[in-house]
């Protein structure tokens, strides 16, 4: 007889409405191959290279080196197998769960190159990338400055007399520092820095430069580097973040990457302007915009865990049984308290992974354009890019957490998996771009669009202001005409759940959300700095209207998918719009769009929305086709038994988690017995103090 855990999680499977390997092809579709996906997954579970039991246990000298080991035993893989350019990057980027420093070379190395070096750059550096001659580094970050890319303080100063640029770095806050694939790994790498020629300062552009030899992987005359240590919650710990400094190192002039712009050697040098002040954001946007599927994803393994667990966990019966009704325990996954926390947060990562093909395929667009000279969707791209990750990473990181709170004790277990995961993701509020700066751009962009629809109507009149054409800023469109406040809210339960109307919803309180800044700079003479708390709700605001309306589109255009599987991507959407405006009641409020009375018919649609996807949870995470090995749980399998398996990797674990039986009897004898004999001696005096 398999254990209750496991005949409830076949009970959940059993209630599903929709086929979940149908959904796992639509969630992937125009984004990964599942088969592709599947198989490599297998090949890395089959390879005893990749386990991944000793990882909680390791040092941090001993987690560089399976990130070191990792990488040379995926191209053994890679070679064995014959890996194809995507199937390495899929066992690298996704199904290793594991984040390395090569993830660097492939993510933020290979891609600037690609996107900011002259045909004859890419030409000579791209298949040196492809083969992995040599392994890059993205250098950006200072120990001085990070969000803050325009103050930067590495100079590559041009010397006309040699035809060369000269990497410096003038102070110790110019110091590189957080550089992922610095620490050890990087030959190579990109470096930003601030280019003077004639003594002029024309601002950050990005040079190529050798780190480390390759002979002996010794660090090149003039450059000092190292590693900068363990990070928080150990996140991360196979990655060798690095520092570097540059001592009038010399590097030739072919070396600034230029597809956009570069230096003419004639007069002493000839600075030849870029088309646009900001294509050298291309490389940025792109790491942001594999950051939105990348994060969605990461949530959907604490999601399968932490939902499948909750339907095996079962706590107290009902207290107001009749007596002699059977007490049987309840599904913790059945209380209002846990599943209110836990289904909303399972549709933002649905809705997320949508997100993320959107902005993927927004990068590609503006990308195609860019080749061509085209500059028109930078702008909107980068507003996009910026917004979806603050957005993204910040509910993505609270999401986890959520996730991992609701199993109680058991989620506390480095075993659980949730906890790992947690922690890998942390610090994508961080890097990129620091969700409180980035905040600010998103904010700032939202102000020029609002006042270039209010120009292109001729006149100051916010009421007035027209449709705008890029899709982050249709939101604009709820302002024209000026609706009558507060709407009228639904009369009846069906009427909440109308995605029409509760797209309208968020569309106006990003557009009243963005005139009311814009009217605090104005009437109330505030600077735009002294608003960077307000800042944050207007970000969030335009990204939830942004992601309200694209995602009603997708849903319309849902590839692959049935009837069944449009029923339950529907449901899950408008749970997301519904918590979305749950969180956003104040504002809703405070900007008389909705009236108070609406406020309990909202809460009350919110709460149906999710009891009625309680018969689909554990399907939805089927769909997102993780297999055990992927998710690395103890609790969360997919055969229910998690009570054995906890039992079972305990007992497996001792030595690595202890030692081995000598050096167990060796920690008594040197540390307990002492202790237990002094009490006992103790014991026999009387009056004696502790």
């Amino acid at each position: 007889m398999p254990p209750q855990s496991t005949l409830d999680i076949q009970a959940a499977r059993a209630r599903t409405s929709f086929d979940p390997q149908v959904l796992h092809r639509v969630l992937l579709s125009g984004h990964k191959d599942p088969d592709v996906r599947k198989r490599v997954a297998q090949l890395l579970a089959d390879d005893p290279a990749f386990d991944k039991r000793s990882r909680p246990y390791l040092s941090r000298a001993q987690q560089i080196e399976r990130g070191l080991s990792t990488t040379k035993a995926l191209f053994d893989l890679v070679d064995r197998h014959d890996l194809d350019h995507g199937e390495y990057l899929e066992a690298l980027v996704s199904a290793m769960d594991e984040p390395i420093g090569l993830n660097l070379h492939e993510i933020a190395f290979a891609p600037v190159l690609a996107s900011q070096g002259s045909d004859e750059q890419q030409a000579e550096w791209l298949p040196k990338c492809y083969h992995h001659e040599i392994l890059g580094a993205y250098l950006q970050t200072e120990l001085g400055h990070g969000s803050n890319v325009q103050q930067l303080e590495t100079t590559a100063t041009y010397d006309s007399k040699t035809d060369e640029f000269v990497l410096h770095s003038p102070t110790i806050s110019a110091t590189k520092w957080w550089i992922g694939a610095l620490g050890v790994l990087a030959t190579h790498g990109v470096v930003q820095a601030r280019l003077f020629i004639k003594g002029k300062d024309h601002g950050p552009h990005l040079f190529i430069l050798q780190l480390r030899s390759l002979e002996d992987h010794s660090l090149m005359p003039g450059i000092e580097a190292g590693e900068i240590g363990p990070k928080v919650h150990s996140a991360m710990g196979s990655v060798d973040n690095g520092w570097a400094r540059f001592n009038s190192v010399r590097i030739p002039r072919s070396q600034m990457l230029s597809r956009f712009a570069s230096v003419d050697p004639k007069d002493g040098g000839t600075y030849i302007t870029p088309p646009h002040s900001k294509l050298s954001y291309g490389g940025m946007i792109f790491i942001r915009a594999q950051m939105i599927s990348n994060l969605s994803w990461r949530e959907a393994k604490a999601a399968t865990i932490s939902l499948r667990y909750l339907h095996m966990r079962r706590q107290f019966a009902d207290p107001e049984l009749n007596p002699g009704e059977e007490r049987v325990e309840k599904q913790v996954i059945s209380y209002p308290g846990v599943y209110m926390r836990v289904v909303p947060e399972l549709a933002n990562c649905i809705v997320f992974m949508l997100a993320g093909k959107d902005m993927a395929n927004l990068y590609h667009s503006m990308a195609s354009r860019l080749s061509t000279g085209d500059t028109s969707l930078l702008a909107s791209t980068h507003a996009v890019s910026s917004g979806l990750k603050v957005y993204v990473s910040t509910r993505v990181v609270a999401g986890i957490e959520v996730f991992r709170r609701s199993m109680g004790g058991h989620g506390m277990l480095a075993s659980s998996g949730v906890g790992r995961v947690f922690a890998t993701e942390l610090p994508a509020q961080t890097y990129e771009g620091e969700n409180g700066v980035l905040s600010l751009q998103v904010a700032r962009a939202a102000l020029k669009s609002l006042a270039a629809a209010v120009a292109a109507k001729g006149g100051s009149n916010h009421s007035k202001a027209k449709l705008a054409t890029s899709p982050f800023d249709a939101y604009l469109s709820a302002l024209d005409p000026r609706p009558a406040l507060p709407v009228q809210a639904p009369s009846t339960p069906e009427g909440w759940t109308d995605r029409a109307f509760l797209t309208r919803l968020l569309a106006l309180r990003a557009a009243l959300s963005v005139v009311r800044l814009a009217d605090q700079m104005r009437s109330a003479g505030k600077k735009f700095g002294d608003l960077s708390w307000e800042c944050a709700d207007v970000s969030d605001a335009v990204v939830e209207a942004f992601l309200a309306k694209r995602t009603g589109e997708m849903l319309d255009a849902l590839e692959g998918a049935g009837d069944k599987e449009r029923d339950v991507m529907q449901r899950v959407v408008t749970l997301f719009l519904l918590s979305t405006l749950t969180n956003a009641l104040a504002p809703l409020l405070e900007l008389s769009i909705l009236a108070p009375s609406a406020a309990a018919d909202l809460r009350a649609a919110q709460a149906a929305a999710a009891r009625a996807l309680l018969p689909d949870l554990v399907g939805l995470t089927d769909s997102f086709g993780f297999s055990d090995w992927e998710l690395d749980t103890a609790v969360g399998n997919a055969d229910g038994a998690v009570y054995e398996r906890m039992l079972e990797k305990a007992k497996a674990d001792e030595e690595l988690n202890l030692g081995s039986k000598q050096e167990q009897e060796r920690l008594y004898r040197t540390y307990i017995r002492p202790v237990l004999e002094r009490g006992r001696k103790r014991a026999g005096r009387t009056g004696a103090k502790l």
